[in-house]
């Protein structure tokens, strides 16, 4: 008897969750990507007009570094105070 395991994929929404509420995604979208808030919204949700949508590694690996480009300009921010 064959057992199939169905492994679950984390989603970039569900990483995010910790920082989901605190991130202007709207800015990020245009600023970082040149995209539409309704965009990057597709994208987390993993749907576009009822299709599987998701990022792409290039799209993962810019959300990535525009996180860290926030977070680093946040943390200048908080070190002038």
């Amino acid at each position: 008897m064959e057992i199939a395991i169905k492994q679950q994929k984390t989603t970039v929404r569900q990483v995010l969750n910790d920082v989901y509420e605190e991130v202007n995604w709207a800015y990020l979208a245009k600023n970082y990507f040149g995209k539409s808030r309704s965009w990057l919204y597709h994208k987390f949700s993993g749907t576009n007009n009822g299709v599987a949508d998701d990022f792409s590694d290039v799209d993962r690996e810019r959300l990535k570094t525009s996180l860290q480009d926030i977070a680093g300009r946040i943390m200048q921010a908080a070190d002038r105070l």
